[in-house]
């Protein structure tokens, strides 16, 4: 009981943590809560009935989340659960596991990580959907992952630094949870080297603040192969490899923060179906100003290729700003949409609302 009273102090009074808040340490474990709530209000057009289009309102939870994390015995661990989209219109929420992991120690700069998290490939995926530049991820990181190329997986890898975290690289090897275990024979073996020209801390953001400099390219590859068929004579192999960029810097009176990706897809099919090829790509930026509260922003999307990897070829603008209450633990965001090829003024708008600790 004592115990339990103990821990519940603990709760109650808790410091300020670099991931949340931290309710227990002593001797070689740690303990770290948080969480994740995002609230939005969104507009999109859609097919009506007839022809043209209509406007759909939806307000929704779009993010929930529960996280724990810490260290036992020098290994870290990390657990997060989630609830997505809850009221979103056409989708039932349902209660899952978004991470689950541990991290083991193998030498000075080395470690080992194993269970379910965010495979490395893309800086869009890579960076938490609580600290986007626009109020959502991109194509470049949706149409991989609708492939099971780059959204959460269950794997493990080997991931290590140089020269003081200026050179990071993780190499690994994972399942794909959107083909059927039974289709596929081999993991996905996925790599990325990131290089970190000024600061090495908290590279996956879209927003730093403060007088640090931040300069960083990444390359990543995938390859999976004797993924089954359709049909009993189908085989397919995956490729994808892609390149990203950000700088965010100290300009005249604010931060400039630039962010560009490509990431480029191919599927190779032995059988009677054809080789498909794709493409998505972005570009983003924005300028932090008002003492580090507001920061307007512009980001542009392209698709194009073979479907169903790069779908109809299309461009898609996002023009809006996030507003600073406390970085981006306490924010709020508001977005516009304007899509190539639609004959519409504007295709969609969105405001959001978001505690993330």
């Amino acid at each position: 009981m004592r115990r339990w009273l103990a821990l519940a102090a603990l709760m109650s009074i808790p410091a300020t943590a670099l991931a949340g808040y931290k309710v227990y340490e002593k001797d070689d474990q740690s303990l770290e809560v948080g969480m994740k709530i995002q609230a939005r209000m969104e507009y999109s057009r859609i097919p009506a009935v007839g022809g043209g289009t209509e406007w759909l309102r939806d307000y929704m939870i779009r993010r929930a989340r529960l996280k724990l994390n810490g260290k036992m015995q020098g290994v870290t661990y990390c657990m997060q659960w989630k609830i997505d989209n809850t009221d979103q219109v056409g989708v039932t929420s349902t209660a899952a596991v978004e991470d689950a992991y541990l991290q083991y120690p193998l030498k000075a700069n080395l470690s080992a990580r194993l269970g379910l998290y965010d495979a490395p490939f893309s800086r869009d995926l890579l960076t938490s959907d609580g600290k986007q530049l626009a109020v959502d991820r991109g194509v470049v990181s949706a149409v991989p992952s609708a492939l099971g190329l780059v959204d959460n997986v269950v794997g493990f890898d080997l991931r290590g630094s140089m020269k003081e975290g200026h050179a990071q690289y993780v190499v690994g090897a994972y399942d794909n949870r959107i083909i059927a275990g039974r289709r596929q024979d081999i993991p996905m073996i996925i790599g990325r080297v990131d290089l970190n020209f000024a600061s090495t801390k908290d590279v996956y953001q879209d927003a730093h603040f403060g007088s640090d400099k931040w300069y960083c390219i990444g390359l990543n590859g995938n390859f999976q192969s004797s993924i089954d068929g359709a049909v009993a004579q189908d085989s397919t192999t995956t490729e994808a490899a892609g390149a990203d960029g950000m700088i965010d810097i100290p300009f005249g009176r604010g931060r400039l923060m630039l962010r560009g990706e490509v990431n480029a897809i191919r599927q190779v099919v032995i059988g009677p179906a054809t080789d498909k090829n794709g493409t998505v790509m972005m570009l983003g930026g924005g300028y932090l100003i008002m003492h580090e509260r507001l920061q307007p922003f512009v980001r542009w999307d392209r698709i194009q290729g073979d479907t169903p990897i790069g779908g109809t070829p299309r461009d898609l603008t996002y023009a809006g700003a996030n507003f600073y209450q406390r970085g981006h633990s306490l924010k709020f965001q508001g977005d516009l949409q304007f899509a190539s090829g639609t004959g519409q003024s504007v295709d969609g708008g969105r405001l959001q609302a978001q505690i993330d600790f």
